[in-house]
């Protein structure tokens, strides 16, 4: 089982009702512009809320590497 079947099996075991993004080539981060966003050749990480239309309706992208935006404030966006 390579590590994307791996991946794979984990989200279909948690029941996400949601698509999940698993992209090992990085091309999506390089789009959005936060690959290397840091200096430290990593992703940097960045949570974006999107509508049915696939628009970016809001984003949080990391100061630094271990930043991620809250739960509370995720939720308190896709409540809007």
């Amino acid at each position: 089982m390579d590590n994307l079947q791996g991946f794979g099996a984990a989200i279909e075991g948690r029941g996400i009702p949601f698509p999940v993004l698993y992209d090992t080539s990085t091309q999506v981060p390089r789009t959005y512009g936060v690959y290397n966003l840091l200096g430290d050749g990593y992703v940097t990480p960045a949570t974006y809320i999107l509508d049915a239309n696939g628009a970016i309706t809001w984003k949080y992208v990391a100061s630094r590497t271990y930043d991620h935006a809250s739960v509370s404030r995720i939720l308190g966006q896709l409540s809007r």
